[in-house]
């Protein structure tokens, strides 16, 4: 039994240093500006589309660029990109809520159109 709670243990401290890792990563990536749509702003919807795919493609070590291209895919309602998109940021970032929640969204979208 003590064997089987230090390894809970030890599982929790894991994921809370990863919470805390993410969350230092996301707001560095804030301060420094990555985090701002403003050069997107003033775009047709093809176009911020274009430039998130060029970002994505440009940077794909940043799973931020892969968050956003995932969202905007699901706006524009190309729901297999935006899966595609969404798993790419996983892996970047595995224990990112933000990319688990698009995922089990996209997952409901998907089953509400599958029943009408």
């Amino acid at each position: 039994m003590l064997r089987k709670t230090r390894i809970i243990l030890s599982a929790m401290i894991v994921s809370a240093l990863l919470i805390f890792v993410a969350i230092g990563d996301w707001l560095s990536s804030r301060e420094q500006g990555h985090d701002s749509d403003s050069s997107l702003s003033g775009m047709g919807g093809g176009s911020t589309l274009a430039a998130l795919e060029d970002r994505a493609r440009n940077e794909p070590a940043k799973a931020v660029n892969f968050i956003r291209l995932g969202d905007a895919y699901k706006a524009s309602g190309r729901l297999g990109e935006a899966v595609s998109a969404y798993v790419s940021a996983a892996e970047l970032a595995p224990g990112n809520t933000e990319v688990q929640r698009a995922l089990i969204s996209l997952k409901a979208m998907a089953e509400a159109k599958g029943r009408h």
